[in-house]
Order: C-alpha cells, then structure tokens, then sequence
C-alpha cells in the first residue's frame, strides 16, 4: 500500500491543528462550494477573515488526494465510479507523486467553469473530474 505522501501528510496535520477554527468550518459539499473555498484561498488578496475558507478548501482537497495516495499503490490508476447525474459514470486518473494544495486548487479552479453541471453534484465527483483532466489514465 502506498504511503501519504509528506505534502500531503502535512497538509492533513495543517488542516486538523486548526482548533477552533475547524469547529467553525463549514463543510464542503458540493463543487459549488468548493470553488468557492479554493477560489478564495487562491486569491493572495484575501483577508484573514477568509481563513476559514481557505482551510476548509485545504482540507477538502488534503483528504481527497490522502485518500486516494493511501488506497493505491503508487503509480497505480485510481478509477471514481458512480459519477454523474445518473451515477453511472467513471473516471480514471494517476496522481502525480507530489501534488502541492496550491496545484490541487488551481486545478479544480480552471477545470470548474467549463464544467457548470458538476456546481451542483458531490464536491468529490469535481476534484475527481479535475484530477482525470490533469493526470489522466493511459488508454
């Protein structure tokens, strides 16, 4: 089995040494509602007042690719089933074998406005759909 990588572990331990913040975080849910945090905590504008924001996207992406880096052997491909409206869909991706939060964002970012549909579906099935359009599976 494949070890969380160290960014990511990192992240992981950043995310949850949060305290009262992390009490107060809101849960992502939806893809909507992850842009938005990651949009946000890719702004270098952004105020302390939107730390919330930008943990809650930290730690929505940190879980995702810590899930997937533990759960397969590296380098190995990562297939998400039961995607779309009809929950009849798959993807298929490789995860690099670093992959900063910033990167993961900025993905999930670019990929969201040409995909409107996924605004509204589990916030996993868009960074799944994100990771698929970066690191695609070899055919």
């Amino acid at each position: 089995m494949r070890k969380i990588h160290l960014a990511t572990a990192t992240l992981v331990a950043a995310a949850l040494s949060a305290g009262a913040a992390m009490a107060q975080m809101p849960r992502i849910t939806t893809g909507a509602e992850l842009v938005s945090a990651c949009t946000i905590a890719l702004d270098a504008n952004s105020s302390a007042d939107d730390r919330i924001a930008r943990a809650s996207c930290n730690q929505f992406l940190a879980g995702l690719a810590a899930g997937v880096y533990a759960s397969v052997e590296k380098g190995a491909p990562t297939v998400a089933r039961r995607l779309g409206a009809n929950k009849d869909e798959d993807v298929c991706f490789r995860l690099p074998d670093t992959l900063s939060y910033e990167t993961f964002a900025k993905q999930v970012t670019d990929f969201a406005p040409e995909h409107p549909e996924l605004y509204d579906r589990p916030a996993f099935e868009m960074g799944a759909r994100a990771l698929a359009a970066n690191y695609p599976c070899p055919e």
